[in-house]
């Protein structure tokens, strides 16, 4: 018998079930009472900003090419002869993956097939295909899906945000590498990277939908031993050694520009942090997405200004990226007159250190939080992803709902006051 953790939101009325497998497998089941909708997802904390490890088969410190763990997500959703998103769609299942800087997760939807759903899934996860053929094929893929992307203005101006700020930090080249780096991917490092953090003991599986919880996690077990021989044996969990480049307080470069064939200028003002972990990084991200309410939104004097004056059109955002390894807070703006909204963001970025925070605001907002907080309970991906964050980061799965709760005027002030401009990047996209 399985032991399992139960967590509770009385705000949110959910409860998540947690429990860890023999092999060291994490299972988290979120129950959503009368939700007809279904999702199953098996992850792994194995992500693009991991390049040089060590080898948990040969016990031998490697370095493999960048973007290898975007094309391993490509490759284990294909089995000899078919594709993943054909075999889902043949039982009537909706199916998708995705890369992170920090994860991978493979992941299905629906209403009735949710037992066949996870055992197609655990089948593909667990039972790679690679070979020099299928290898050299998705190359040609890939390297498409990198030029598609390179020529995306939105895209460009984040990237070369994350260029200007870090020196040798992975996160600065794009999660699917590049057309260079992928070229030297072999089935080789395919299998190598699989057998390294595609062990049991650095993965999850998340199931959120109403459905019976030790059924769940017995149909999960049960699976998980048709392709782990010795289960029931092997107790044994191994730990993964990982390496990164130190990367330095200064940025690389104060300012980019790039011209590209575009109708509106995009904007990017970075500033980067020092790195913090757990809780600390839900703070930051609560924090910042109150800082965007509080000093970009359309009701402040800021947006009428520069409204008016035909600046700005649509709202800045502002947000925080943050994991065990880097740290950062990205503006992104656009406008046809690119220089005047650079200009008019770093004077209002550098004047708001200075004000006081409007307490009546600061509350009304806050209220406004909490509260798509819970109606977004609803919203069966943003469970989900509290979850997996949860689980890369170690923290409690609804800490953002207790932090956000807590938050006071004086944590928006010290964050306000991290933004350092000798630590501030400008990225510009303009047009041709």
């Amino acid at each position: 018998m399985n032991k399992i953790e139960v967590s509770n939101c009385k705000e949110l009325e959910e409860q998540t079930y947690k429990t860890i497998l023999k092999n060291g497998l994490e299972v988290y089941i979120c129950k959503k009472k009368g939700f007809k909708k279904k999702i199953g997802m098996f992850g792994t904390k194995y992500g693009s900003v991991i390049n040089e490890f060590v080898d948990i088969t040969r016990n031998k410190r490697i370095k493999v090419p960048d973007g290898i763990a975007h094309f391993l997500e490509h490759k284990l959703f294909e089995q000899e002869g078919a594709n993943a998103l054909d075999l889902f769609s043949k039982i009537g299942v909706s199916s998708n993956a995705y890369t992170t800087f920090d994860h991978t997760v493979y992941f299905f939807e629906t209403m009735d097939k949710f037992n066949e759903g996870i055992e197609l899934l655990i089948k593909l996860v667990k039972t790679p295909y690679f070979t020099d053929e299928n290898v050299q094929k998705e190359q040609g893929i890939i390297a498409q899906e990198i030029k598609m992307y390179d020529d995306d203005p939105n895209f460009a101006v984040y990237f070369n945000a994350l260029r200007a700020m870090y020196n040798t930090n992975p996160v600065r080249i794009d999660i699917a590498g590049t057309v260079e780096s992928i070229s030297h991917i072999t089935k080789e490092y395919l299998y190598t990277c699989y057998n390294t953090f595609y062990s049991p003991q650095n993965m999850f599986i998340v199931v959120v939908g109403d459905v019976d919880v030790d059924l769940t996690i017995n149909l999960i077990e049960k699976n998980i031993k048709l392709y782990e021989k010795d289960y029931d044996k092997n107790n044994k969990i191994d730990k993964i050694e990982t390496f990164s480049q130190e990367e330095i307080k200064d940025i690389a470069k104060k300012e980019i520009e790039q011209k590209m064939d575009i109708y509106m200028p995009q904007l990017c003002i970075g500033y980067k942090l020092n790195i913090v972990t757990e809780s600390e990084i839900v703070k930051r991200s609560l924090v910042c997405d109150i800082i965007s309410d509080l000093y970009f939104s359309k009701i402040t004097p800021f947006f009428e200004k520069e409204y008016e004056k035909g600046i700005l059109s649509d709202v800045p955002t502002f947000g925080y990226e943050g994991t065990a390894t880097f740290a950062h807070a990205i503006l992104f703006a656009s406008s046809t007159n690119i220089d005047k909204l650079k200009f008019d963001l770093c004077e209002y970025l550098e004047e708001i250190k200075q004000q006081d925070i409007d307490t009546e605001m600061f509350e009304l907002i806050k209220k406004k939080k909490i509260g798509e907080l819970i109606r977004r309970a609803d919203n069966l991906n943003i469970s989900y992803r509290r979850i997996i964050e949860s689980s890369l980061n170690s923290f409690d799965i609804y800490e953002d709902v207790k932090i956000l709760k807590d938050l006071n005027k004086e944590d928006i002030k010290q964050f306000l006051n991290l933004l350092d401009v000798s630590k501030q990047v400008i990225s510009i996209i303009r047009e041709k």
